[in-house]
């Protein structure tokens, strides 16, 4: 019976010890992997449920075996019934170790998760944030650009408008401004028109009152050529026809160019009849006769062609 007893014994106390080595495993494994130690520690339990079934049967076997025997086996039997039920706090004690090694490592995995879920949050977060601040200022610079371009097409539409009227003034000034020119060179060339007209009609009625006056100052003053005979033996008659000739010549074509009427009489030449005389002459009588006859021949040919004697302001004889 005591040798029963032993081996009872033994075979509990070896089943222990394996129990609590196993649960020792089982929960470092759990410690360092959480999926490794959930498995481990449902097989321990499970094992340990076994064994612990195992031993709760061969425990009431022994338990029947002994009552059945004698009443010192029911002591050592209620010592297996300690010992089975102490076998039973441990592998409780492991289950419960276990789960809370599970449960420990589940919650570390929860918060990790948790965790890992905020950090993306937060990331998602900030991303929409940064992309929604990035879309905000290319919207504000796309509105600036949109708004300096149209700022610039209003100044560049502008600035062509006031071109534009501008190119159109200077066009009508410039229109406006020939017109004016011609109508100036039309008035000029109207006026020269005119003032030809005019001294073509002065000068055409100057030639016929110059024409109307030989006439008459031909009839009135009548001209002769130079005869010795007609001075009565006059020596100096040719001297004084001479120089009355010359002075005549000058008088005539400057009355016809000054537009003067016919009128040698109104000369001082005339009048004195004496130009060019000298004592050594002789007779003054005789010398004014030949010379006054002298003028008359010349003031006619003077007056009738004084273009020919008066180039400019200069007489040309």
């Amino acid at each position: 019976m005591i040798t029963q007893f032993l081996r009872k014994s033994l075979s509990v106390s070896f089943l222990l010890t394996f129990i609590l080595v196993a649960s020792l495993i089982v929960e470092a494994q759990g410690r360092r992997s959480s999926g490794s130690s959930s498995s481990s520690s449902s097989g321990s339990s499970s094992r340990s449920s076994s064994s612990s079934s195992s031993s709760s049967s061969r425990s009431s076997g022994s338990s029947s075996s002994t009552r059945s025997n004698s009443s010192g086996g029911s002591s050592r039997n209620r010592g297996s019934d300690s010992s089975s039920s102490s076998s039973r706090s441990s592998t409780s004690s492991s289950s419960s170790k276990s789960s809370s090694g599970s449960g420990r490592s589940s919650g570390r995995r929860n918060d990790d998760n948790r965790s890992r879920s905020d950090n993306a949050r937060r990331s998602s977060t900030s991303s929409s944030s940064t992309d929604r601040r990035d879309r905000d200022r290319s919207n504000s610079d796309s509105s600036r650009s949109v708004t300096g371009n149209n700022r610039t097409n209003n100044a560049d539409n502008t600035n062509g408008i006031d071109f534009a009227r501008n190119r159109k003034r200077d066009r009508d000034g410039d229109r406006k401004r020939d017109r004016d020119r011609d109508r100036d060179r039309d008035r000029d060339r109207d006026r020269d028109v005119a003032r030809r007209f005019r001294h073509d009609e002065r000068h055409r009625r100057r030639e016929e009152r110059w024409r109307e006056e030989c006439e008459r100052g031909r009839r009135v003053y009548p001209t002769r050529v130079y005869i010795a005979s007609n001075y009565g033996n006059y020596n100096y008659g040719l001297t004084a026809y001479d120089q009355g000739y010359t002075d005549g010549l000058y008088t005539g074509a400057n009355d016809a160019r000054r537009g003067q009427i016919y009128d040698p009489e109104r000369s001082h030449f005339y009048q004195h009849g004496a130009g060019g005389f000298l004592s050594i002459f002789g007779s003054s009588a005789s010398y004014s006769f030949a010379y006054r006859d002298g003028f008359l021949r010349g003031y006619e040919e003077g007056y009738q062609n004084w273009q020919s004697y008066f180039i400019g302001d200069r007489f040309h004889r």
